[in-house]
């Protein structure tokens, strides 16, 4: 058994539930449930889960993917060669057949035949050439085959996008400087509509305009005043003269002449009274009136229209409006002017948003050009065109390579033993065996570019069948480590329940020995420890004691896991008194010393306190110094 100093809670639990599961059972063989267990897992993680693609398992069944999708295509492509190869054959049954028909054919196509052979000659000096021409071409070119038009697409997308994003920032550039132009007029209008009011404010204008209009409004109450009685009077007087001379001519006054021409008189004479006394009353009003004004209003209505720089009441009427327009457009204006800022501000924030789009798609595009060693698409789409080029080389030189391996076996079957060429046969239908002749090497030309580089369907049917079978052994070992697994767990149990009793009691009793307290502990299935408080008779963690205590309670479970799993273990401890106290300490190295007579004890410290202890005790003891 171990115990070092300070171990946390969870790698003190792993080590005791170790030596606990490490019991020998009744047959003597030691069984270590965890040790299996973890192997277990280990090996269950080890083949993965066929999700995981770095697994053993996803490997394999991405492998067999793989396979399975160039098996389809070399299906195909092989369906396709046995097609060429039946034309092929067909070709060739007409040109045996041609052949045969020319063996009847008289000697006077020797000639013939003779100049035939030159042309094939010819034709196959020609064909040498062209072919070590296309050689030298295609090994200059062969940096160029790795180029193709769908990466060329690819870069060209991201180009676009690169380009749409520019345009995007162009007209948010355009956007910013129409909104920075709009924000100048309307400063450019703020200033010249306080320019307009020459440095007045409206509050003070409209201070001034309240205090004009006040005098005003006293001057119209004199005018109300004044002269009121008299032109009351006056206009009595008129209507009742007026009302007089109506009696007299309606004949009302009586029938005596005298009294109506009185009556008239009268009439007559107070109607043009009471004319004159309201002509004098209104006179005199507007009399008053001026003066009022030339007394009263003139020091203060004169000020202000000075200030303002106006004439009269009606000028000043007008400039006040004007300020009161002008201050509702400055606000208006104000806002105007807010509403474009939040606008220039959105256009940044998404100008800086496609910047930062952009240049991220930049970077990518220049790490994708530099991997091809290209400096823009321009180069790259060169290359791809050479590339291509490269390709159709190549087609074109297989085929010279066909037919030039065609001719000069129809050539060498012209000749004898010593090289020497003797035409027996004549040949007619040379321009008819030439064309199938070249069919066949363009079939085979195709057949050999058709199965370059793909394997035989049989052999790629063949590795996933082993594949198939290498996941199908992945799935069986993981529902056998599983159902091992839940076997163990059910064995774990069992034992926890045989052994727990005698181990509750062990530990109780060397816990008391120790610290004097606590005498009574608990372990679950999960080799968790728990004591119980005497006070109570409550179960509490061992996280809930103190540090030195909990160190106390790990020495007496180690010791009682000692005493159940063997008596020949030793007992290995590095520093495990660090915090007891003196007391304590002392019952514990009592309790070693009587394990001691049982056991080998090595105890590890770098302080001489434990060794004082030891001698004040008698309890013998041998020491290393290191």
């Amino acid at each position: 058994m171990r115990q070092t100093a300070f171990d946390n809670e969870s790698g003190s639990q792993d080590e005791v539930r170790d030596s606990y599961i490490e019991m020998q059972n009744s047959s003597g063989i030691e069984i270590n449930f965890k040790g299996i267990a973890r192997r277990l897992e280990e090996k269950k993680n080890n083949i993965g889960r066929s999700g995981q693609s770095k697994s053993r398992i996803g490997t394999a069944i991405r492998e067999r993917d793989e396979l399975q999708e160039l098996l389809k295509e070399a299906e195909a492509a092989y369906a396709k060669v046995a097609e060429n190869q039946e034309k092929i054959t067909q070709n060739q049954k007409k040109m045996k057949r041609i052949e045969t028909e020319n063996d009847y054919l008289s000697q006077e196509s020797v000639v013939k035949r003779k100049k035939e052979l030159l042309q094939s000659y010819e034709k196959i000096n020609k064909l040498e050439k062209e072919n070590n021409r296309l050689s030298k071409i295609i090994r200059e070119d062969q940096i160029f085959e790795g180029y193709n038009y769908k990466n060329l697409e690819g870069l060209k997308a991201t180009s676009n996008q690169i380009g749409r994003l520019s345009d995007q920032m162009d007209y948010i550039e355009k956007e910013m400087a129409d909104a920075t132009e709009h924000l100048k007029a309307i400063r450019q209008k703020e200033d010249s509509k306080r320019s307009s009011l020459a440095g007045h404010i409206l509050e003070n204008i409209a201070e001034d305009y309240e205090n004009f209009k006040k005098d005003q409004t006293e001057v119209a109450a004199v005018d109300t005043k004044s002269n009121i009685i008299i032109n009351i009077i006056a206009t009595l007087v008129t209507l009742l003269g007026m009302g007089l001379v109506g009696l007299a001519n309606m004949g009302l006054m009586g029938s005596s002449q005298g009294i109506e021409n009185l009556s008239l008189t009268v009439g007559v004479t107070l109607a043009i009274v009471g004319v004159v006394g309201l002509s004098f009353g209104i006179s005199a009003t507007l009399k008053k009136r001026r003066i009022l004004r030339e007394k009263q209003l003139i020091p203060i209505q004169e000020e202000i229209l000075a200030k303002y720089n106006v004439k009269d009441g009606p000028s000043f009427d007008s400039f006040y409006k004007k300020a009161v327009r002008n201050q509702k457009e400055l606000e208006q204006m104000q806002n105007e002017c807010e509403l474009v800022i939040v606008q220039h501000s959105r256009h940044q924030a998404g100008y800086e948003v496609l910047f930062e789009q952009r240049r991220g798609i930049m970077r990518e595009l220049e790490k994708k050009l530099a991997g091809y060693d290209v400096k823009n698409i321009a180069d790259y789409e060169e290359r791809c065109e050479k590339g291509q080029q490269l390709e159709e080389l190549k087609i074109r030189f297989n085929g010279n390579l066909r037919l030039l391996e065609n001719l000069l076996e129809t050539v060498n079957g012209g000749k004898t033993d010593d090289g020497q060429s003797v035409w027996q046969k004549a040949s007619p239908k040379s321009e008819e065996l030439l064309m199938l002749g070249k069919e066949i090497a363009r079939l085979e030309g195709e057949n050999s570019a058709l199965t370059d580089g793909i394997g035989l369907p049989v052999e790629i049917q063949e590795t996933i069948k082993s594949l198939d079978a290498q996941i199908q052994a992945f799935d069986t070992e993981i529902k056998a480590c599983n159902a091992a697994l839940e076997v163990l767990e059910v064995i774990q149990i069992d034992s926890h329940l045989e052994s727990a009793p005698e181990l509750n009691k062990n530990i109780g009793k060397i816990l008391e020995t120790i610290t004097q307290h606590y005498k009574g502990v608990k372990i679950d299935e999960a080799m968790k420890l728990k004591v119980v408080d005497p006070s109570g008779g409550d179960f509490k963690d061992a996280e809930q004691l103190s540090a030195g205590t909990m160190d106390q309670v790990h020495f007496a479970f180690r010791f009682g896991i000692g005493e159940c799993i063997s008596q020949e273990m030793p007992f290995i401890l590095d520093e495990p008194f660090a915090r007891y106290d003196k007391q304590r300490k002392t019952q514990a190295l009592k309790l070693l010393s009587e394990l001691s007579s049982k056991r080998q004890v090595i105890l590890f410290t770098c302080d001489g306190d434990e060794e004082n202890l030891l001698k004040a005790s008698g309890a013998p003891y041998h020491k290393i110094s290191l």
